[in-house]
C-alpha cells in the first residue's frame, strides 16, 4: 500500500550519526572516532552488580518495578538538585524532571514551545540530535555564526538574527565542551548571550551533556547560574558519567516551563526508566559516585593528551583544531588545498572513521573541510595509529596524483 506519513516527518530524515555508529559497531578491525561512546573502562560493573543485588534482595519492587511519576523518582530529583548547587552553583527553587536522555529534553520543549515556522537559533556546527528535534515539530533551526577564535557564537550576528526575525522561540545552545567543536564559551560572552536573550525576550536551552568531564582549568559558569528571570531551560545527562543505556538525563526549568514539559512526557513515555532511576540514587546516596566521575576524567585526560600529541605531530598546513579543556571530542579542519573526497576516500582505505563536518551542520553543508574526532572511545594505541593514518590520508588527499594508503 502507499503509506501516508505525517508533513512534520516528511523532510526528516534517520540520523546518520546513528546510522554511522550501526556501520562502525559491525565493521572489524576500524578505528573509530565517530562515536560519542564513552569507553567500556568507564561503566563501574562491580558497583552497578552490588546495588542491582541490593534492589532485588532489600527493596520492596513496587518502588522500582512498578509504574512512577512522570517528574521523576523523588529522591533522585532532590539530589539532582543539590548537585547542581554545589557543583554548578545553580541556587534556584526551580524543580527538575528527569527524562530519557537530554534529547528527550530537547524533544520535549520543541513540542511545547514551537509551532509549525517558528525559529530555534542554534550553533551552525551542533548535535545533529537536536536539530532533528526542531524539524520534526515543524519549526526551523536557524544557524548562529561562529567566532572560532573567541569560542563562542558571534554575538552582533546573533542579535542580528533576534533583530530580524519575530518568530524566534528558542536559543539552542551547547556552551561547555560544544559538540562537534569541543569549544567552550567564556563567561563574559555567556553573561552577553543571556543578556540578548532577555532583551528580545527568548528562551534558552542550555544543553550540558558533556559538564562534569571538566579535564584542565576552572569550571566556567553555566548560563543556568546567570538565569535571573527565569528564561533559561538547562538540561544535562547521565549518559557520558554513568551509561548510556540507563536514557537518564534531566532538565531543570522554571514552574509553568517544567509543568508543560510533564504533559509533554506524560504523551511521549509516562515516565523513564525506574529502575535504573533508583539504581542511580542509590549509587549517589551510599557509593562513592563522584570517585567514579573522578576517575571518568582521568582516564578521558590521558586519551585527550594522547590525540592533541598524535595530532601535534601532523603537518600544521594541512590541520588545524582548538583543544579542549572537556568533554568528548575535538573538532578539527582541513586546509584548503586538502581535497576532502580524496581524505574520506583514503580513510576508509585505512579503516578509520570519523564524523565529516557537514553531517554536524544545521544546513547540512560549508563544512566539508571540517570533521569531528572522539577520543573517549578508542584506546590510547588505537588513537596514535588512527591519527598517524589521519595524516597519510591528509598528505595523500593534498595532491592530483592520489595515491592508496597502506
Amino acid at each position: 500500500m502507499e503509506y501516508r506519513f505525517s508533513k512534520r516527518l516528511a523532510h526528516v530524515t534517520p540520523s546518520v550519526l546513528r546510522e554511522n555508529a550501526k556501520k562502525n559497531m559491525s565493521a572489524e578491525n576500524t578505528i573509530s572516532f565517530a562515536y560519542g561512546f564513552p569507553s567500556t573502562q568507564a561503566f563501574p560493573m562491580d558497583t552497578l552488580r552490588e546495588i542491582s543485588e541490593k534492589l532485588y534482595t532489600q527493596y520492596n519492587p513496587d518502588t522500582f518495578l512498578q509504574y512512577a511519576p512522570s517528574e521523576g523518582y523523588p529522591i533522585l530529583r532532590k539530589l539532582i538538585k543539590e548537585r547542581l548547587d554545589e557543583r554548578c552553583g545553580i541556587h534556584n527553587d526551580e524543580e527538575v524532571i528527569v527524562v530519557s536522555g537530554s534529547s528527550q529534553a530537547m524533544d520535549l520543549t520543541v513540542k511545547a514551545l514551537c509551532d509549525e515556522g517558528d525559529i530555534v537559533l542554534c550553533e551552525e556546527q551542533t548535535f545533529s540530535g537536536a536539530v532533528k528535534a526542531i524539524q520534526s515539530y515543524g519549526a526551523i533551526p536557524m544557524p548562529i555564526p561562529m567566532n572560532i577564535g573567541e569560542q563562542s557564537v558571534d554575538l552582533d550576528a546573533l542579535e542580528t538574527l533576534l533583530r530580524e526575525n519575530d518568530r524566534v522561540k528558542m536559543i539552542y545552545i551547547i556552551p561547555t565542551f560544544q559538540n562537534p567543536l569541543g569549544t567552550s564559551m567564556p563567561l563574559e560572552k555567556r553573561q552577553a548571550l543571556y543578556d540578548l536573550a532577555h532583551r528580545y525576550d527568548i528562551i534558552i536551552f542550555e544543553d550540558d551533556p558533556y559538564g562534569d568531564l571538566l579535564y584542565y582549568g576552572e569550571p566556567i559558569a553555566k548560563i543556568k547560574s546567570l538565569d535571573v528571570d527565569e528564561r533559561v531551560i538547562y538540561a544535562g545527562s547521565f549518559s557520558k558519567i554513568l551509561a548510556p543505556s540507563t536514557r537518564l538525563g534531566f532538565a531543570m526549568a522554571a514552574k509553568p516551563l517544567l509543568d508543560k514539559l510533564v504533559v509533554a512526557k506524560q504523551v511521549a513515555d509516562s515516565h523513564s526508566n525506574y529502575y535504573w532511576q533508583v539504581m542511580l540514587t542509590e549509587y549517589m546516596l551510599n557509593y562513592d559516585f563522584e570517585g567514579h566521575v573522578d576517575y571518568l576524567r582521568d582516564i578521558y585526560r590521558e586519551r585527550l593528551d594522547a590525540m592533541t600529541e598524535a595530532l601535534n605531530k601532523l603537518p600544521a598546513d594541512k590541520i588545524s583544531y582548538i583543544k579542549p579543556t572537556g568533554g568528548y571530542f575535538i573538532g578539527c579542519t582541513m586546509a584548503g588545498d586538502v581535497d576532502p573526497e580524496l581524505f574520506y576516500e583514503a580513510l576508509n582505505t585505512c579503516n578509520v572513521a570519523v564524523i565529516p563536518g557537514n553531517i554536524m551542520s544545521v544546513t547540512g553543508e560549508g563544512y566539508e573541510h571540517d570533521f569531528r574526532l572522539n577520543f573517549t572511545r578508542p584506546s590510547v594505541e588505537e588513537i596514535k595509529s588512527g591519527i598517524a593514518f589521519i595524516g597519510q590520508a591528509l598528505q595523500a588527499a593534498s595532491h592530483p596524483s592520489y595515491q592508496t594508503v597502506s
